[in-house]
């Protein structure tokens, strides 16, 4: 795996550990309007923050994979096209090479794909809406609409 599939899954994992920090506050930093920011100091303390609020969380466990310390990180986020969110990071590692990234995802995509607690019930309650849509189709097919 290269070093930028690296910094983009630490990236995912970042925001994934913020949700499970805290689901509400993530999630107003997240779809407020206008930018948001993450960023990650030597010893692993996250910040994830916008107009809407500031999140502070332990972002090491998300460190792991980078093989490398981590001097700092940054990553800028700002609202894209057709509900994409697009971002650009900065990596800083201690002794060696900073690495420098851009990128686009899907921000739901993401939340409902992750691991977490929180992720399983978010894809728990995208499943059951699906159900009661498609059981509504079913009453309206049953009483003739």
């Amino acid at each position: 795996m290269t070093n930028r599939v690296k910094v983009r899954i630490t990236i995912a994992k970042l925001l994934e550990l913020a949700y499970s920090k805290d689901e509400g506050l993530t999630t107003k930093i997240v779809l407020s309007k206008g930018n948001f920011k993450l960023k990650v100091n030597t010893n692993g303390d996250a910040t994830l923050s916008s107009s809407a609020g500031m999140l502070t969380f332990r972002g090491g466990p998300a460190l792991t994979g980078l093989g490398a310390k981590i001097k700092n990180i940054s990553v800028s986020f700002s609202q894209g096209e057709d509900k994409k969110t697009n971002y650009m990071a900065m990596f800083s590692f201690s002794g060696a090479a900073n690495i420098s990234i851009s990128g686009t995802f899907d921000i739901e995509k993401l939340i409902t794909s992750c691991s977490g607690l929180l992720c399983q019930a978010a894809r728990l309650l995208q499943r059951r809406n699906k159900q009661l849509k498609a059981y509504d189709m079913e009453l309206q097919r049953i009483m003739g609409y």
